[in-house]
């Protein structure tokens, strides 16, 4: 490793790659570097952007002989430790598969809602409505006086 990789001048070479790459304002404060072999650096940048929090841009830069010029071999956007990433990618065919189990279930179920009411609605059928005892008690009574009369004129 050459001790010149981690001059000053060379993060801002860093940061200028870095901010070439990403959106206005996308590089934030320097963050540190990773030595990544023989003549290699990657030099750590916060990224500001919208969506992307915790994630940090990587620049890797090589210098190869102590007379030549630093060169930049990659910019790079990774997650950090606390960034947010999306999960894992799931094949279609697999999601498809997991939709339709949870249908087939939930279509049991339904199905042994709707049998288990209609059972009940036949048991029901032709019964009367449970009544409360002072309401059946006037019902009686009006039925039993209405016994002994005689039909208006007009009425059914």
């Amino acid at each position: 490793m050459l001790k010149r990789l981690k001059k000053p001048q060379h993060q801002g070479f860093a940061e200028k790659a870095a901010k070439e790459s990403a959106p206005a304002g996308g590089v934030g404060k320097f963050l540190g570097t990773l030595d990544e072999e023989a003549n290699v650096v990657s030099y750590r940048f916060e990224a500001n952007m919208k969506g992307y929090v915790g994630w940090e841009w990587h620049v890797v830069v090589f210098q190869g002989k102590k007379q030549a010029e630093p060169t930049i071999s990659e910019v790079v956007l990774l997650p950090g430790k606390g960034s947010i990433i999306a999960p894992d990618w799931v094949p279609w065919s697999e999601r498809r598969a997991e939709l339709e189990k949870s249908e087939t279930e939930e279509s049991a179920v339904a199905d042994l809602e709707v049998a288990e009411d209609s059972k009940e609605d036949a048991e029901d059928a032709g019964k009367r409505p449970p009544l409360g005892k002072s309401l059946r008690k006037r019902l009686i009574k009006k039925q039993e006086s209405n016994k002994g009369r005689k039909p208006r004129k007009g009425a059914k």
